[in-house]
């Protein structure tokens, strides 16, 4: 199975540098969510926000703020974005779900959390 650093490096920082930014991201927060406002999209977690130009960065964003990642580049065309969303969306998600069957056992949240950010850490080098 694919890890979300090998993702990274294959589809975002093989791409020409003109064609990404690089964000900085707020620490990981219990509840990160995007949200639609008045001004547009926004990745809200904890007390922090990122303002997004669309739905799609949003999301993006969000599944490397849940990773851990503190600074990340993203693709400046959308339309790449949505191409490669689901992908990583599903990648991140059945990595969940193998870090959550393991971590399953250990009653302490604290401890469940520092583990689930060890293999993070680990597996978006």
């Amino acid at each position: 199975m694919k890890t979300i650093g090998a993702f990274y490096k294959e589809k975002i920082l093989s791409l020409p540098k003109k064609t990404i930014s690089k964000r900085e991201l707020p620490s990981n927060s219990d509840d990160v969510k995007v949200e639609k406002d008045l001004f547009g999209w926004k990745v809200i977690a904890g007390k922090n926000h990122i303002v997004c130009r669309s739905d799609v960065e949003a999301r993006y964003l969000k599944v490397f703020i849940d990773a851990g990642m503190m600074e990340i580049f993203v693709p400046k065309d959308d339309k790449y974005l949505h191409e490669i969303l689901p992908e990583l969306e599903r990648l991140k998600s059945r990595i969940d779900e193998i870090i959550d069957s393991y971590i399953d056992g250990i009653l302490d949240r604290k401890i469940r959390e520092q583990v689930r950010n060890e293999v993070y850490i680990e597996i978006t080098k």
